[in-house]
């Protein structure tokens, strides 16, 4: 069932997103999400936003403009993850359909039409400090993991999937386990029991450089079937696959 334009998040939940303190972005919640089957709801968590710059003065008007802009998530997931309008494209966002899906060549529109995202770093990171991107402190994970409650607490997913591994190791709702380790990286998993939902949580690699998605596909498929089965039931997928 299509509610609107799939190329927008729907702002059903903005009165509250607007409530939660520290939630700088309000986060991405597809049209069709809110109408989706309550085990059924894939919540993807990213790490952060950077700005940049070629001066000093053009990197801090960068800061400026993006901290000041609550739909920068939003407009990032609507220009990238849907209809792919970044000229240089972004390695994470490429990544995300092979990961779930084992091809690029999926309905954009109608998985994240389905589908919400948000990152849990809600502070603007430097991607040129000391020659390389800024990294999370703990203090940016701690804060991001009370921010994640109350997100989670308003749009109600089933699944969240992280976009790294790193915020695992600061979490502060309940026990995080390793499960397996997948190239260089044990995958982590836990669960949160927030507002009477049982919601599962599932810690991947960083999507950017040596990333095996093929590895982690597999992964997917052999520990959390259940994510797996449901997603491949939509046919979000089309004709192609990709050949390892």
């Amino acid at each position: 069932m299509i509610t609107g334009d799939l190329n927008e998040s729907t702002t059903k939940y903005d009165a509250a997103f607007r409530e939660v303190r520290g939630l700088t972005w309000l986060p991405w919640a597809g049209r069709d999400f809110p109408d989706r089957p309550p085990h059924q709801r894939l919540l993807v968590v990213g790490e952060s936003h950077y700005y940049n710059g070629k001066t000093p003065e053009e990197r801090e008007a960068n800061r400026e403009k993006w901290l000041k802009y609550p739909n920068y998530t939003r407009e990032c997931v609507s220009e990238q993850l849907v209809n792919h309008e970044w000229e240089n494209g972004n390695k994470t966002f490429d990544t995300l359909p092979k990961l779930l899906f084992k091809t690029f060549d999926i309905d954009h529109p109608r998985l994240w039409g389905d589908s919400a995202y948000y990152n849990i770093v809600q502070r603007m990171m430097d991607y040129g400090q000391d020659g390389n991107p800024e990294r999370p402190t703990w203090n940016d994970y701690t804060a991001g993991w009370g921010i994640f409650a109350e997100v989670a607490r308003i749009i109600q997913p089933s699944h969240c999937l992280f976009i790294g591994v790193e915020a695992a190791n600061f979490f502060t709702l309940g026990t995080v386990s390793r499960t397996q380790r997948v190239g260089r990286t044990w995958a982590r998993t836990a669960k949160a029991e927030i507002a009477g939902t049982t919601i599962q949580l599932i810690f991947v690699q960083h999507l950017g450089k040596y990333f095996s998605w093929s590895q982690w596909h597999d992964y997917l498929q052999a520990l959390h079937p259940d994510l797996m089965r449901w997603l491949g039931s939509e046919a979000y997928a089309q004709k192609h696959t990709l050949v390892r």
